[in-house]
């Protein structure tokens, strides 16, 4: 039996480093893996732009934050900081998360790169530190030299004159030396060299949307000279986040209050390095005022907290043993402020002789930050909690929105005040020391924007209000993107799933089978949809229904699936054999005629020698296959002709296997010349052996044998048939019916028909909400006059939106001339295609021009009556 846990039992934080696997628990608080060691031995994790790098040390893992060097440790140290949603946990409430998340269930095993073999390191050389040092210190000023050439100068001064810098400015003695241009092939940069005590320890590049670090140690800094000149007294240090702020306030402010003056610049956020070198400046030159000229928002005001806190007069130098170190002052109080994406902590530690001496300063601080509260209209803002309380020391954390953080802000401006006071007389600074210097607008180059175009403050002011809504809403525009985003991707995923799972339905084998079923199905569908529907010819060309290729593959479309039979490009089949109408019907129709075709006496208007009935002929089609141990192609032939709906009948199959593995297969096709549809049959069978005999691919390995008797004979019988391929008369189709009188005909044609027509679109898919190119043709479609059904969309794999629609008009529509016009220009257009009749497109545009002969006639009318 497992004894107890101890409140305090130091083994306990040593097992939560050891078993607590740092990646993941990170991840349960929001951390994603953006990278990761080849052999796992680190992992790059991100959130809201903070990127750590977790390691191993020893037997537990380690993070460093890569922006700031200070924030770094073990799982303890990470729940201190991010625990209890970002606001930080104390020991106490690390230890009860901590065994919470162990609770719930060990963490995933993650493989780290094997301990390297002692023995074996031990018996290497021992490398050389400076050889190593210099290494990187070569690697520095390749970098570096790559930047700024072996002779660096200032020769392009557009960047800066964008930014509203003038030459005055730029000429100044403060900055000479300061800024040079980078020039790589035929770009150009403007370029800020960043110093330590070393010498050049990086360099940042500026231009126009662009702004580059080196990839080196950021422990160095931006200073200028003394505004005086080199080696001159100075009274004042300004620190800013870039040097085009250091440069704006230089030329918004100097001239108003000349004092010596030495600009500091961090490109960015500070750095423990870069905080301790500017308090080296501080200590070297001495100066009696440091202004903080950061940016006017929860970032600027954040790096002003800790400045107030990290900065002092110039320290005194005291003999340590044999050498000589820099005197610290006491600190009675200190303060670090923190920040996440919605809120602003600040950690603040009391040390003191006494619990009685710690609670009457913390006392003094609650009673100040609850004095703030309550002038609040909306109540408390400033949260307050005690982390930790000893004899000596009182850790608390203060935390508001990121929008509040200003109150903060005067929260430390207090405890600057309070430690001096609490500071031994002799130790105390003077309490105007530090100030912080605010720009009206964002930051100090918008200020010098503004002020350039003639405004004044209370104008910049209110330009600043309108420049955080705009950033706001911008701000908001990209949550929405990433929240669309992340949708899209879900439903990329779920679509992926789901065709995934289609998939694997459709090879079931009840699938297959119904599938067979029902391409057996379509097969026999084909020919008589063919003879339905099939257009007349325009260009005067006898047997030929389709005026161009792509009026036959938009017709055919619909039959895409029996091209797996591997017999005939249908377009040219159905090109070939024309059927005998030029409107589509419908099923009792196609029957009607299929009937007629075979049992009907042949028509009164075709004369025929009467008498018996004339012989049954036989043609032989001989169908190979095109290659070995492969079948079908015959038994697919005779499917075709069989549920053609034609007069003719075919016989079983009579196959061999030549030596090659070749089958060579045959059937008889009976008809008689007599039938109405002979001119049909009689077209089947010539155009069949001549696309043959042509060489084309489709038609390898078929041939047709009979007598030549036999097709001189077909050949006189069908000039003669009732049914020919070419005809548009249905009357010649199905029995003759009484010619209406030329009332009923008037009527009827004045009554129109309904046609239909399909619209496909291809496109980019479209967000949610955003109206694409279906919904525009659909739109042109009804407002033409016609009528559009819904649209029917799928997305696929490459993001590819495909829509289809049905549309329908009437031909005895006035706005014919109109749909037809708009129908035709959706056809033209890029990704839209139109699938019609030929014939229905043939009798639109007919009766469009007719309509717009008859408008133009009416408006010459008017005019010249």
């Amino acid at each position: 039996m497992n004894a107890p846990t101890r409140e305090n039992d130091p083994t306990e934080l040593d097992r939560f480093k050891r078993d607590i696997d740092l990646v993941d628990y990170a991840s349960r608080t929001g951390y994603e893996v953006t990278r990761e060691g080849r052999n796992g031995h680190w992992h790059q994790l991100e959130k809201d732009g903070e990127k750590l790098i977790v390691t191993r040390k020893d037997d537990h893992q380690v993070y460093l934050n890569v922006g700031d060097d200070r924030d770094k440790g073990s799982v303890i140290d990470f729940a201190k900081t991010r625990g209890g949603d970002g606001s930080g946990l104390n020991l106490g409430q690390v230890r009860q998360e901590l065994r919470e998340y162990l609770n719930d269930g060990p963490a995933p095993v993650r493989q780290y790169a094997q301990a390297p073999d002692v023995s074996r390191l031990n018996a290497l050389p021992v490398g050389d530190p400076g050889h190593e040092r210099q290494q990187e210190e070569d690697r520095k000023t390749r970098l570096i030299t790559e930047v700024l050439g072996v002779r660096g100068e200032l020769t392009d001064r557009s960047y800066l004159h964008g930014r509203g810098i003038d030459d005055t400015t730029i000429d100044s003695p403060a900055f000479q030396g300061r800024i040079f241009t980078a020039q790589q092939n035929e770009h150009k940069n403007t370029a800020f060299p960043l110093y330590n005590e070393q010498g050049l320890a990086s360099v940042e590049q500026k231009n126009e949307h662009y702004k580059n670090l080196l990839p080196l140690p950021k422990n160095g800094i931006w200073v200028s000279h003394p505004t005086e000149g080199k080696e001159t007294p100075v009274a004042r240090i300004v620190v800013s986040e870039s040097a085009v702020d250091s440069l704006s306030h230089y030329q918004l402010k100097h001239e108003k209050d000349a004092k010596n003056t030495l600009y500091i610049a961090t490109s960015g956020t500070p750095t423990e390095a870069q905080v301790a070198l500017i308090q080296r400046v501080i200590d070297k030159q001495e100066p009696k005022e440091i202004v903080l000229a950061n940016d006017r928002d929860a970032g600027g005001r954040q790096f002003n907290m800790n400045y107030m806190n990290e900065l002092h007069p110039a320290r005194p130098m005291v003999p340590v043993a044999d050498q000589e170190a820099y005197k610290e002052a006491s600190r009675p109080v200190e303060w670090h402020a923190t920040s996440d994406k919605y809120h602003t902590g600040l950690k603040v530690s009391y040390h003191h002789d006494s619990a009685e001496n710690g609670a009457a300063q913390v006392q003094q601080l609650t009673d100040r930050v609850a004095k703030m509260n309550g002038t609040g209209e909306s109540g408390p803002t400033i949260e307050v909690e005690v982390q930790r309380s000893t004899e000596r020391e009182t850790v608390l954390r203060l935390s508001v929105a990121r929008a509040d953080t200003a109150q903060l802000e005067v929260i430390s401006q207090e405890l600057y005040r309070q430690r001096e006071q609490l500071r031994p007389e002799q130790e105390r600074g003077q309490e105007t020391f530090i100030r912080v210097d605010y720009p009206i607008a964002k930051d100090w180059n918008r200020d010098l924007e503004l002020t350039a175009q003639g405004m004044s403050a209370e104008q910049i002011r209110a330009q600043a209000v309108l420049d955080e809504q705009q950033r706001a809403a911008e701000r908001e525009q990209r949550r929405q993107q990433e929240e669309q985003q992340k949708r899209d991707e879900q439903e990329t995923r779920r679509q992926n799933d789901e065709a995934q799972k289609q998939r694997e339905r459709d090879n079931t084998p009840e699938a297959q089978k119904e599938r067979r079923e029902e391409d057996q199905r379509l097969n026999q569908a084909v020919v008589g949809a063919a003879v339905a529907d099939t257009g007349s010819p325009d260009d005067g060309r006898q047997f030929r229904s389709y005026r161009s290729e792509q009026e036959a593959a938009e017709h055919t479309a619909q039959f895409v699936h029996a091209k797996d039979a591997g017999l005939v490009l249908l377009k040219e089949y159905i090109n070939d054999n024309p059927a005998p109408t030029g409107r589509k019907v419908d099923e009792a129709e196609q029957e009607e005629l299929r009937s007629r075709a075979r049992y009907a006496e042949p028509a009164a208007a075709i004369t025929l020698p009467t008498g018996p009935p004339a012989e049954e002929k036989t043609a032989t089609w001989k169908i190979d296959e095109v290659a070995a141990n492969t079948t079908g192609r015959a038994e697919a032939w005779k499917e075709i002709l069989n549920n053609s709906g034609y007069s003719m009948q075919t016989s079983e199959v009579r196959s061999t296997v030549d030596e090659q593995g070749i089958r060579r297969a045959e059937f008889d096709m009976k008809y008689r010349n007599d039938q109405p549809d002979i001119a049909i049959i009689h077209a089947i069978l010539t155009n069949t052996n001549a696309r043959a005999e042509a060489g084309n691919e489709k038609y390898a390995g078929v041939s047709i044998a009979e007598s030549e008797s036999d097709r001189a004979a077909r050949q006189a019988a069908a000039e003669a048939a009732a049914i020919q391929p070419h005809n548009r008369d249905r009357s010649q189709d199905v029995a003759e019916k009484p010619a209406p009188s030329e009332k009923e005909a008037a009527s009827i044609s004045a009554q129109g028909s309904e046609k239909q027509v399909v619209i496909k679109v291809d496109e980019p898919a479209t967000t949610v909400g955003e109206r694409g190119q279906a919904e525009a043709v659909k739109a042109a479609i009804t407002g033409s006059g016609a009528k559009a059904g819904d649209i029917q969309s799928t997305t696929d794999e490459q993001g590819i939106r495909h829509s289809e629609m049905k549309v329908s008009y009437r031909t005895d529509q006035p706005e014919l001339a109109k749909i037809s016009q708009t129908l035709d220009a959706v056809a033209n257009q890029k990704g839209s295609q139109v699938i019609e009749h030929s014939s229905d497109r043939a009798e639109r545009k007919d009766i469009g021009r007719g309509q717009e002969i008859s408008l133009n006639r009416t408006r010459t009318a008017e005019i010249t009556r």
